[in-house]
């Protein structure tokens, strides 16, 4: 059976229509960064990038009489944070012979390849959502550039601030553990006045301290409960929400410190709400057209934008710096 290149054509074409849902419709539960932060689809598909409005609020209201002729004015200040959209591309394609091949058993190609490529590109957004995905001067939710991290405190045994040595023995006891992972969603304490900071709904940890936390009882206290189910119940958030707080594992951040304790351990606190931090994603990834690459190859492209990760809201995000060793080489 000859086959020119009209017929590969279309049925490449066909075929692509078929196989493309199929690659949307596949799970990927290991890729899941729509979970860790809000991502925000709503801008134009091709913007250069958006503006954000970033604001305070000021001013206090006073003890005032009826006879008075100036009445005390709240204020906001704003701050212009621009961002820049970029584009990703990652695709598919198949040869002749592949082509030939399915065209004479009357059998449909796979869709492994539309799946490998559909992949790859939530691998490449959840790279860019979480440190910057290599993109020039862009950073993500666990190294975010402006947010300045706290280094565990030295109170562990001989003076450590790692919470688990290298053998995964504990070096702080629950009491300590759960005050530090309340000051990442809690931020610094206010020493007057009514107003608090934001306090963080979601925690991040090196898997070295998620093994430690879910597999070691609380203590005398609370005997039944680990580390982690004591935490859930008594966080800062839940006690002055009642909403559950949320604490994931996240393997990038066992080396993710810096300074002093560069290449240790980082914890993440942060606010997963839309109106603190996003993801902007202005073109959601697409299959294209198929096109003849050469005189044996038909090519599917795929394409993406995304933005910069943005803190809306100053005090939305926080690291804990020195929570664990650097993991042996």
């Amino acid at each position: 059976m000859k086959i020119n290149d009209a017929q590969a054509l279309n049925f490449v074409r066909q075929q692509a229509r078929v196989v493309s849902p199929r690659a949307f419709n596949t799970e990927y539960d290991i890729v899941d960064y729509n979970q860790l932060v809000p991502v925000n689809t709503d801008y134009p598909e091709w913007a250069s990038g958006a503006d954000f409005q970033i604001g305070d609020l000021a001013g206090a209201a006073k003890w005032q009489s009826g006879w008075a002729e100036d009445v005390p004015k709240a204020d906001v200040s704003l701050i212009s944070v621009g961002v820049d959209f970029a584009m990703y591309a990652v695709g598919y394609g198949w040869n002749v012979e592949e082509l030939g091949k399915a065209m004479h058993a009357g059998f449909p190609l796979t869709a492994r390849k539309a799946i490998a490529a559909r992949q790859a590109a939530d691998i490449f957004c959840a790279e860019t959502a979480l440190y910057g995905g290599g993109h020039p001067g862009w950073t993500g939710l666990i190294n975010k550039a402006g947010v300045t991290p706290a280094v565990a405190p030295t109170t562990g045994t001989g003076s450590a601030s790692n919470w688990v040595d290298a053998n995964g023995v504990g070096l702080k006891t629950p009491e300590q553990i759960v005050t530090e992972l309340n000051s990442v969603l809690q931020g610094p304490p206010s020493s007057s006045g009514v107003l608090t900071s934001l306090l963080g709904n979601t925690v991040l940890v090196p898997p070295m301290v998620m093994n430690y936390i879910t597999n070691t009882p609380y203590g005398v206290t609370s005997p039944n409960m680990t580390i982690y189910q004591y935490f859930l119940a008594n966080n800062v958030y839940t006690q002055r929400t009642g909403q559950p707080v949320v604490v994931r594992e996240l393997p990038a951040l066992s080396t993710a410190a810096i300074g002093t304790v560069a290449g240790q351990g980082r914890i993440v606190g942060y606010r997963n709400s839309s109106d603190s931090i996003e993801f902007p994603m202005p073109m959601p990834y697409r299959f294209l057209d198929v096109h003849q690459h050469g005189p044996l190859q038909y090519q599917i492209p795929g394409i993406g934008r995304v933005g910069q990760l943005t803190v809306i809201r100053d005090g939305a995000l926080r690291y804990l710096d020195g929570v664990s060793p650097a993991p042996a080489e």
